[in-house]
């Protein structure tokens, strides 16, 4: 795949043009995890859900490529923004874990994550591989578009599959931390900026293993009215902002002593630390990498819940792999 990538530097359609990302659920959670890693890289990017997109596409700031992120390749909104791509003219990628899916067959460049079957219907091990080929398209289009953002290097690259090893380790914390909640409220999933898509994500993946309610927010949104959903019983978990504290975390953090609510607080190693706020698991990866150390704990916080409750979370009622025609 990197012999793939590093031919991308000589595609007139990475140089200085507009990218679109596309996907729905899971897949638009890593896409707009990608977009800001895209922009701090001084790429110009933007994403939108696949079904809201109507008319051209240069209309929805377009004219480089449009990047489909599809786990199954076969959902329905999204085959009908590649169709349409080509009748623009406009570069099509797509990154799917289904090498022979629709999606790969319309695209001018399909990245296939190749991690295999996902056992359960939720997914785990694609969202995180498409994250991974996303990063990489990142960096070749940095190369290519002689963005001034420095991306990593492969050895950097490399040391992912160490993260979410270390993050699957804190299996028994979350199975104690889970154990010890009433698992069938409502849960709350809080982050600010590149961790908003990822409270998005820990929210859906609840909902879909575990079936119970979930809501994502922005962190400082907690202390206004969705507050008043929040009682000592309700599960919190906050992705803390790399950097330090900022005053929007620390008055959440406040109000949710008070309200005296479980709290699994996901931050770096230093605010850890520093910080006595429920049970706090830290992270040791830089800032780009803390999609990777987040998101297995994530998916194992919403198989724990699942269990508890006596779910089938492997296939959970009334969901479906991939949303054919919607």
């Amino acid at each position: 795949m990197p012999g793939r990538l590093a031919a991308l530097r000589e595609n007139p359609a990475l140089h200085g043009r507009r990218f679109l990302l596309i996907g729905s659920g899971t897949s638009r959670h890593a896409a707009e995890i990608a977009v800001a890693w895209f922009r701090e890289a001084g790429l110009s990017a933007s994403v939108s859900p696949a079904g809201e997109i109507h008319g051209p596409l240069r209309d929805h700031g377009c004219d480089g490529a449009l990047i489909a992120v599809t786990q199954s390749g076969a959902t329905g909104s999204v085959l009908r923004l590649l169709d349409r791509a080509r009748e623009e003219g406009i570069f099509r990628v797509v990154v799917t874990n289904e090498a022979e899916s629709p999606a790969a067959r319309r695209a001018d460049l399909a990245y296939v994550t190749r991690a295999g079957t996902e056992t359960a219907i939720p997914a785990t091990k694609s969202f995180t591989a498409a994250l991974l080929a996303l990063r990489l398209f990142g960096r070749e289009w940095t190369a290519a578009a002689g963005a001034a953002g420095s991306p990593p290097g492969m050895t950097e690259i490399r040391g992912i599959p160490g993260l979410l090893q270390r993050a699957i380790e804190q299996g028994p914390r979350l199975e104690r931390f889970v154990g010890g909640l009433a698992a069938d409220r409502t849960w709350f999933f809080l982050g600010c900026g590149p961790l908003r898509p990822l409270a998005a994500e820990g929210a859906l993946k609840m909902m879909e293993t575990a079936v119970v309610p979930a809501i994502a927010l922005r962190t400082e949104e907690l202390v206004h009215g969705p507050f008043a959903l929040v009682d000592r019983e309700t599960p919190v978990v906050l992705l803390a902002e790399p950097g330090g504290v900022s005053p929007g975390e620390t008055r959440a953090l406040e109000a949710l002593a008070e309200a005296g609510a479980p709290l699994l607080r996901l931050a770096t190693a230093g605010e850890a630390a520093n910080r006595d706020a429920g049970c706090t698991i830290g992270s040791t990866g830089e800032p780009w990498q803390r999609p990777f150390e987040v998101a297995p704990v994530l998916q194992l916080l919403a198989f724990f819940a699942g269990r508890q409750l006596g779910r089938d979370v492997d296939a959970p009622a009334g969901l479906q792999k991939a949303v054919r025609d919607d």
